[in-house]
């Protein structure tokens, strides 16, 4: 709904400006050029990401839904970089807890993308000897400390929907921020 309104917004002031009997500049600065303060509640910046670590265990669905509700989605790591820094920072809180992200291999058995934008699931973050569908029913991808021994978050697929399988969760939030200014 704010995008549409977003969107509206943009589409009534260019109306006005290309109306108006006066001259305007138009320029398009992206970022923050002013670094003015920014309250991404309930999201956490990590680096140019924002995110949600929702703290009940739930099975894959549920976590969806719950990043739906915020008008969010399960995180998607495009990046190994975007990954390192998502798990640095849960490492850095001393958290153990597995976590659920977007990706799966729902739409076809072995073939893993993100869920968020069917793009493949391209970083090698992968726990040893992971994917492998044990019981042939894994098919949502967490992560976490996979392993009693591991020493790393890693990537690792398992059932999406049973009493095995309650996770915590990353949403993240695409941010599409708009401000206008007119100088006249």
């Amino acid at each position: 709904m704010q995008k549409i309104f977003g969107n509206l917004i943009l589409f009534l002031t260019y109306l006005s400006i290309g109306r108006a009997k006066e001259k305007y500049t138009t320029f398009v600065i992206s970022g923050n050029p002013h670094n003015l303060a920014v309250n991404s509640t309930p999201f956490i910046r990590i680096d140019d990401g924002y995110y949600n670590f929702g703290q009940d265990k739930v099975n894959w669905y549920v976590a969806y839904e719950n990043c739906r509700k915020l008008g969010s989605e399960l995180v998607t790591f495009e990046t190994a970089e975007e990954f390192d820094a998502v798990t640095g920072y849960l490492k850095n809180k001393g958290e153990r807890s597995e976590h659920w992200t977007s990706g799966n291999d729902l739409g076809k058995q072995g073939t893993h993308n993100w869920f968020a934008d069917a793009t493949p699931i391209n970083i090698n973050r992968w726990a040893p000897k992971q994917p492998d569908n044990a019981g042939g029913n894994e098919h949502c991808i967490h992560l976490g400390y996979i392993y009693g021994d591991s020493k790393d978050i890693q990537l690792n697929d398992r059932p999406c929907n049973n009493a095995k399988s309650l996770f915590k969760y990353v949403c993240e939030a695409k941010q599409e921020t708009v401000s206008i200014v007119l100088w006249k």
